[in-house]
């Protein structure tokens, strides 16, 4: 009884406690949205830009836990990296760009994307700068193109090959007694192994060092470049644990210029702008730079450019909610102002039913008249390549995953964690043969996975269909490279997977001519959530989990597997999650 109570208080302070939080968060919110309100800034003479990166998305975004304690977990948009770049080469204020790598986490498409603009940059004979006082493989990656590559005398750099590894849940679920029902199409559809298997199938080992090879051949091919050394020897360099070997080393095998400590690059830089040593740097962040006022564009065509960046459907705070979307598109379709669109997709998948609908949107625009073109990002597989596949014009990144033409399903059985673990037990009747399915206490019958089975490959022919009739391909030739088999951009070029290498620009820049536009601006979809309506999203997540943990104690495990297997959308066209490092 003692338990009881003390369980109970903990429950109900805890909703006193997250109530007040969330007042006094709301409070601090509204006014560090209040301060942060002034959009425009203006170079001084003498100004560096400093590219230091946090975690990179698609599209700038307000973050609230920026509002509220400053940048705590940077997150950078790529649109505003791009433009402050272009707008740092022609402004006279601007001396030149130093990278400060602190620290960053972007996608290889990403990355690949900023060093482009980079080396357009240095075309402006400004200069760039890059510092750290260790650099991951990315950033080390991006900061070659520098004119000069500084590292700490004590620092390191992590420059090893890419790698790829899985964590498969299935030895975990086994001790839940938690059994996750699979059906599939597709050899390579990889995404459902965690659930099934403990270690990779061979089909995926194979289509992972299949597209994983040419990315890395890429990127060694642009360090070569950057600084001067063969890709053989470079390869040499990453066999050999590169980040053991001592700071001086790294200058006599030609991968580092200088070496000083922090307060010795400051003063460099000053000595590089001009300015007096008792004189403070003057740095812009990203975002000031990218909000340096520009002529306006008083153009009435526009070109509407709609982000689809994370999860079809799958419940992400930031991922892609399909019913949102659709809505904008067939704004879109109907708005006379919009006379071209460029879908931008970086995305795994997710949800088969949200996938189609976006698909029948974009064959409405298209039908309006209005040319799509497709915009690639780091990954745009699956459902991602689904909703890509209609376009006119299909542009990826050398790097890009893209394909994973597959479907699968996943219907959990709780059965083992219910009544093994809990002791629930469960009875019930019914007036027809399936009335209690599906049902999370009990297996599938041989008949229903036999009919699920056949619902899923509907699904893959209604898959395979769409993608041939996008592609101008035949269904044949569409299954020879589909298969669930995940592919770089480079290749998938190759096999008619996507029109063109190029970026969003070459995107933008190709639905202009088809739409014979010669004066044009672009706009932005989907609206973007505020810092306020973020925080609510946050804290409404984040109390739900601290009460249940609050009252269920040692069985909130359990109550988290549960919820993990509660949010499966059972038809999924999605693409295992891939993290090359």
């Amino acid at each position: 009884m003692k338990k009881f109570f003390t369980t109970t208080f903990a429950c109900v302070l805890g909703v006193m406690i997250a109530g007040i939080l969330l007042t006094l968060l709301s409070i601090a919110a509204l006014t560090g949205m209040a301060v942060s309100t002034e959009t425009e800034y203006t170079a001084k003479p003498n100004t560096i830009m400093k590219l230091d990166l946090g975690i990179v998305t698609d599209r700038s975004q307000e973050d609230f836990m920026s509002v509220l304690f400053g940048n705590q977990q940077k997150t950078d948009g790529l649109d505003n990296i791009i433009k402050a770049i272009k707008t740092a080469k022609t402004n006279p204020n601007i001396a030149g760009i130093y990278i400060d790598a602190n620290g960053s986490s972007l996608g290889v498409a990403t990355l690949d994307r900023i060093h482009r603009a980079l080396k357009d940059f240095k075309e402006s004979d400004k200069f760039i700068y890059a510092y750290a006082d260790d650099y991951t493989q990315r950033e080390y990656l991006l900061s070659a193109i520098a004119d000069s590559v500084v590292l700490n005398p004590v620092g390191a750099i992590d420059f090893r090959g890419l790698a790829s590894q899985i964590m498969f849940v299935k030895g975990l679920y086994d001790k839940l007694g938690i059994e996750v029902q699979v059906l599939k199409v597709g050899t390579y559809k990889s995404a459902v192994e965690p659930y099934i298997n403990t270690q990779m199938s061979e089909a995926n080992r194979e289509q992972t060092m299949a597209y994983m090879t040419p990315i890395w051949n890429h990127l060694l091919e642009q360090l070569s470049q950057d600084r001067d050394i063969s890709v053989d020897q470079l390869n040499n360099l990453a066999d050999t644990l590169l980040v053991t070997v001592d700071a001086k080393e790294l200058i006599a095998k030609g991968l580092v210029d200088t070496l000083m400590y922090r307060p010795q690059m400051n003063e460099f830089l000053k000595a590089k702008v001009g300015i007096d040593k008792d004189d403070d740097l003057i740095f812009a962040s990203i975002n000031e730079v990218a909000s340096i006022k520009q002529a306006p564009n008083k153009a009435k065509d526009e070109i509407a450019i709609v982000y689809a960046e994370g999860g079809i459907d799958m419940g992400e705070t930031n991922g892609v909610n399909t019913a949102k979307l659709v809505e904008d598109l067939t704004k879109i379709q109907n708005d006379k102002n919009v006379k071209a669109v460029v879908l931008r997709v970086n995305s795994p998948g997710g949800s088969a039913y949200g996938s189609e609908q976006v698909w029948a949107a974009i064959e409405a625009i298209k039908a309006a008249g209005k040319p799509v073109a497709v915009s690639m990002g780091d990954v745009a597989a699956s459902g991602g390549y689904y909703i890509s596949c209609n376009a006119d014009r299909i542009f990826a990144n050398p790097t890009t995953l893209t394909g994973s033409i597959g479907i699968y399903g996943l219907i959990p059985n709780y059965k083992g964690l219910l009544t093994g673990k809990l002791g629930l037990t469960f009875d019930g009747v019914q007036t027809n043969k399936y009335g209690n399915f599906p049902s999370v206490s009990r297996a599938m019958t041989t008949d229903e996975h036999r009919q699920m089975q056949q619902y899923i490959e509907r699904g893959y022919e209604l898959f395979t269909t769409r993608c041939a009739e996008g592609r101008g391909m035949s269904i044949e030739a569409i299954k020879k490279i589909a298969e669930g088999r995940v592919w770089d951009g480079a290749t998938a070029l190759e096999i008619g997977l996507v029109d063109e290498l190029g970026d969003l620009d070459a995107a933008i820049e190709w639905v202009a001519q088809k739409a014979k536009l010669d004066k044009y601006k672009t706009s932005a979809y989907p609206k973007q959530k505020t810092a306020m309506e973020q925080l609510m999203d946050e804290l409404g997540m984040n109390v739900r989990s601290k009460i249940a943990a609050s009252y269920l104690g040692e069985n909130y495990k359990y109550f988290k597997a549960l919820e993990q297997c509660q949010n499966i959308d059972p038809v999924q066209y999605r693409m295992e999650d891939i993290e090359l490092y």
